[in-house]
């Protein structure tokens, strides 16, 4: 079976890569999908049938420069935090914690097109404070090509756009990172891997596999990587009837190898979204026992993840919306849960001051993070809310498994390009009632308690160029 496994992944990027080393035809041409100038555009390939069409698409796609942009990220954001005020310091001159944040991050990119059928993009972002190899980061560099107009290639290190959840995304098997629910627009940190997208002709389906490289900790790892260790993937996206399908299937070899399906449509003026994931075997690592921090890993047996939800978005008067909720199929049974949590209890006691303690802790709040069944998010914004340069917004996550989570308003004002002041308070919340875990919930062992925390942040001189 193991030799089946290894046969498969190394024929599938065999495959890939013989597709590739064919390409070179003169009358090739490249996507047009003019998100993918950034580099985080997944979909869209555009082909051009008349040879009038082609000759406008070459002529647009082929640059005498290279095209040099980026981004800047500049503020200062202080914050004052108070731990379950309710019942313990409610004054509001005296927050338990006071932290002041400040941020100069950049992202500069090229975009060089030499000829109608090659593109090479890359990325580079550096955050302060500057100090190490870790704030500076090639967050993408990849090039694009293209045989006969039919097949599409991109090779090196891209963002992956997999999945179709906002909060939460079970079916992005492949990006480096989870989605940040407090920033899910954010893009993400995606891997190395050889990309191929088939359109099928004539009509609005498409084709996606993928060889993907394992990451690599040093110079030395990077060029002895074993080949049984390229992970493959592979997605066929269709049309029924106003709904676009995505069903793909994942497999690296000690990891689960997973099925999965996505689907996105509308609905009146809702944008539906769904995603569905089962796995054969889970990649967690599970807690067995609390108080000795005994874990274990099952690599047989189903286990299910998914999603759904719905944005409306009305341009016309700047509102958005997103709700969704989110079945963890790594979540722990409240039985399991409970006990888990006795147990790390019952170790924290009995540890008390001692040097142990800082880890028991650590480990505790790492038993409880994502540990339910059933979560749900919401985020609702408003620009020009009743004053010009006013936007106002709302999120709120929430575990609905044991009755916790946080709400986080914000009301942000633009004063002029390059200043925008944004009020911010956040409240992390948990009940008894109910089934509600209380002091044991997700969010309040996380928070270390029910905590308000009031932020300010000042947005200086961000923008793009």
């Amino acid at each position: 079976m193991r030799g089946f496994k290894r046969a498969a992944v190394s024929v599938a990027f065999a495959v890939l890569a013989a597709a590739a080393f064919v390409v070179g035809a003169e009358d090739v041409k490249i996507e047009t999908d003019e998100n993918a100038l950034f580099g985080d555009a997944e979909a869209g390939v555009e082909t051009v049938a008349a040879e009038e069409s082609g000759k406008a698409v070459k002529s647009f796609l082929k640059t005498e420069s290279v095209r040099i942009g980026g981004s800047f990220s500049g503020s200062l954001d202080a914050s004052w935090a108070w731990t379950d005020p309710w019942n313990g310091n409610n004054d509001p001159s005296d927050p338990e914690t006071r932290t002041l944040a400040p941020t100069a991050d950049a992202k500069v990119f090229f975009d060089a097109r030499p000829n109608e059928y090659t593109r090479y993009y890359g990325a580079v972002k550096a955050s302060w404070p500057y100090k190490d190899q870790a704030d500076f980061q090639v967050f993408e560099l990849f090039a694009d090509f293209n045989w006969n107009d039919a097949l599409y290639f991109r090779f090196g290190k891209h963002t992956v756009k997999w999945g179709v959840g906002y909060f939460w995304s079970p079916a992005d098997v492949l990006n480096l990172s989870a989605i940040d629910v407090t920033d899910p627009s954010a893009q993400r940190e995606g891997p190395i891997s050889l990309r191929l997208h088939v359109p099928v002709p004539n009509t609005q389906n498409n084709l996606w596999a993928y060889a993907i490289l394992p990451n690599a900790a040093d110079a030395e790892a990077a060029q002895n990587i074993d080949p049984e260790d390229i992970a493959a993937a592979v997605k066929y996206e269709f049309l029924v009837g106003g709904y676009e399908i995505g069903a793909g299937a994942f497999y690296r070899n000690g990891y689960a190898p997973k099925a999965m399906l996505t689907a996105t449509g509308a609905l009146w003026r809702l944008n539906l979204f769904g995603e569905a994931v089962l796995g054969w075997g889970s990649d967690k690592t599970w807690v067995t026992n609390a108080a000795t921090q005994s874990t274990t890993k099952y690599d047989d047996g189903l286990y299910f993840s998914g999603t759904a939800g719905f944005s409306y978005i009305d341009s016309t008067n700047d509102f958005s919306s997103y709700v969704q909720y989110f079945y963890n199929g790594d979540g722990y049974a409240d039985t399991d849960r409970n006990s888990l949590i006795d147990e790390a209890r019952a170790a924290l006691a009995l540890a008390g001051a001692s040097p142990g303690a800082d880890a028991l802790s650590l480990a505790f709040k790492g038993l409880i993070y994502q540990s339910g069944l059933h979560y749900a998010g919401a985020f609702l914004s408003k620009t020009d809310a009743g004053i010009k340069n006013l936007t106002v917004s709302l999120l709120a996550i929430a575990n609905l498994s044991d009755l916790s989570g946080f709400v986080q308003p914000t009301a942000s004002y633009k004063f002029f390009d390059g200043f925008t002041l944004a009020l911010s308070p956040s409240f992390v919340w948990s009940t008894d009632a109910l089934w509600g875990a209380g002091d044991d919930a997700e969010y309040a062992v996380i928070a270390g308690g029910a905590s308000v925390t009031i932020s300010l942040k000042a947005t200086l001189g961000s923008g793009a160029f």
